[in-house]
């Protein structure tokens, strides 16, 4: 009497979706994990958030314009406006307080004035457009030359001058326990990503 073998048994497509369906919901979240824990959100936004200042500083030259990096705190996004023209500081000191009142948000006196002379708009460039911050990255405090200690919330605005010239700033990029800050030199525009954080002197 011959026997049988018994013949292999393949997968069932049935199986297959299944096995496939649990490799997908893993990925799901498996990859937002492993990126938080080593840090390349943050450290991909500081790349592109240095560079939007890079080119804001040059684009501020070129067109002679006065240009501002609106970071959104609160909201996790930046973006760039411009104001046509060179905007000068207004020398006003009688209107002082009810710039104040039109401008809560905005401590500095001379910037205030500076807000009261122009109307800034959304500035339209492939390059610097609006972007949101990835993942979980924040921004952590920032501080930006002119101001008084750093700001935590709301929306901080680095300028950029017609005549090459920007703020000095510090905008760290928290993700986790990893950080990244970018540091805007004023003279030449050059922002460079640094690891950790930077001590700034008053």
């Amino acid at each position: 009497m011959r026997r049988t073998r018994p013949q292999p048994r393949g997968f069932t497509l049935v199986e297959l979706l299944i096995v496939l369906g649990v490799i997908a919901l893993a990925t799901t979240f498996v990859v937002p994990a492993l990126r938080s824990v080593s840090g390349a959100n943050a450290r991909k936004a500081a790349g592109e958030l240095a560079g939007s200042m890079r080119a804001l500083f040059d684009i501020a030259a070129l067109r002679h314009a006065t240009c501002r990096m609106a970071l959104d705190l609160d909201g996790g996004a930046w973006w760039a406006e411009c104001a046509p023209g060179r905007a000068g500081i207004a020398r006003d000191p009688e209107r002082a307080e009810s710039l104040s009142d039109r401008f809560p948000q905005e401590p500095d006196e001379e910037i205030q004035r500076l807000l009261a002379r122009t109307e800034f708009g959304a500035l339209e460039d492939r390059v610097v457009k609006k972007r949101e911050l990835p993942g979980s990255t924040r921004f952590g405090p920032v501080k930006v030359e002119g101001r008084r200690g750093a700001l935590e919330e709301g929306t901080a605005y680095v300028y950029f001058f017609s005549g090459g010239q920007a703020q000095r700033a510090y905008v760290p990029l928290v993700d986790g326990s990893n950080r990244f800050t970018i540091v805007l030199e004023p003279f030449t525009g050059r922002a460079r990503v640094v690891p950790g954080d930077v001590e700034v002197k008053e």
